[in-house]
């Protein structure tokens, strides 16, 4: 006989309301990184609170990073402003400065996190017209990257002009908001290209690394649309899935990104009912593994919870869901940016 959907849906509310019970949740440290500083000065009040940080980065680069790639490395290290843009190059000499750390392992720490993360995100409309953003960002490391994860706020003559959660060390974002502008996030598309085409990629001048993309399209653009239009529109150093929401009704967006073109943006579409979007780590348009149940437990809880409930509770029960949650996740978030004060991240951990 075959099990109801009403009773799968119990079943999965019970788990999370178990899980929840006896999951050790909590926020990460919040810190101001002022634009208006020099650019090797912008990190060192934030780094010098890590100083474990230099163990855990040898830990991770001596498990994770390929013997081949460290010669390239090396190479943009000792030219790390010809091959990196401004003002990336000079945030990562100052983290190195303050660390008494090799420029090329703050090189190493930024790279592994643009081609390693392991994700959930979601974009919804409630029937206020409303943009919420969700995400589980899932990594190896679990313990290390817990205790690295920060909230920062980006903060430039005296105001916020952007906020994301990244992890102390890295200078990119892979989650974060303009204040009444728009949302993004970034999971990873594994197209194969691995670490040699990536370092590779970055010795071409016309590339950006996607964490550096996502920080200047929130330090630039103001709308939905030029956000859009700049990330599907430029040349990145790695495939990538950016997921956008926006202001007003329909501000939703899944973009598929190749490394020099865009091959797909999808949109929340409201003559189709189409509410929500929900992106793991495959292109939407074709089935995941049988392996890889995220996306299909992500879109039965979406529906389940309904558009009339919206709201960051029910946002964070969904990301919840196992599995939508893996062992492997370190932090979830809601967040919308035509309300910032929502945004909200939630360590998570056993």
């Amino acid at each position: 006989m075959a099990v109801s959907d009403s009773f799968v849906i119990f079943v999965i509310l019970c788990n999370v309301s178990v899980f929840a019970s006896i999951e050790k949740l909590t926020q990460s440290k919040v810190y101001s990184v002022n634009l208006n500083d020099t650019v090797e000065e912008r990190w060192k009040h934030v780094m010098l609170d890590y100083k474990d940080f230099v163990s855990f980065s040898h830990k991770i680069i001596s498990e994770s990073v390929p013997p081949f790639a460290l010669p390239l490395v090396e190479k943009i290290a000792a030219a790390v402003e010809k091959y990196l843009p401004w003002p990336y190059a000079g945030e990562i000499k100052g983290i190195a400065k303050a660390l008494k750390m090799k420029v090329g392992d703050i090189v190493l720490i930024n790279l592994f996190y643009d081609l390693t993360a392991y994700c959930t995100s979601i974009v919804a409309e409630d029937e206020t017209g409303k943009l919420w953003h969700a995400r589980n960002l899932d990594f190896d490391f679990h313990q290390i990257l817990h205790e690295l994860t920060i909230y920062v706020n980006f903060m430039q003559n005296g105001k916020i002009l952007y906020s994301g959660v990244t992890f102390a060390g890295y200078i990119g974002l892979l989650t974060g908001q303009r204040p009444h502008s728009f949302t993004i996030t970034v999971d990873e598309r594994d197209k194969g290209s691995g670490w040699l085409n990536y370092l590779i990629g970055i010795f071409d001048s016309n590339v950006v690394p996607v964490s550096f993309l996502v920080r200047n399209v929130l330090e630039r653009d103001t709308t939905f649309t030029r956000a859009v239009s700049s990330l599907s529109n430029t040349d990145t150093a790695a495939d990538a899935y950016f997921i956008v929401a926006g202001v007003r009704a329909g501000e939703g967006a899944v973009i598929t990104k190749a490394r020099l073109q865009v091959d797909d943006v999808w949109y929340l579409n409201q003559t189709n009912n189409k509410w929500f979007l929900v992106e793991t780590n495959y292109d939407h348009w074709i089935p995941t593994p049988a392996s890889d149940k995220r996306r299909d437990a992500a879109i039965q809880s979406m529906r389940s919870m309904g558009r009339g409930h919206i709201n960051t509770k029910n946002l964070f029960k969904v990301l919840s869901t196992p599995p939508v949650l893996q062992s492997s996740t370190i932090y979830s978030v809601v967040m919308s940016a035509a309300d910032p004060q929502i945004f909200t991240t939630w360590l998570r951990g056993y």
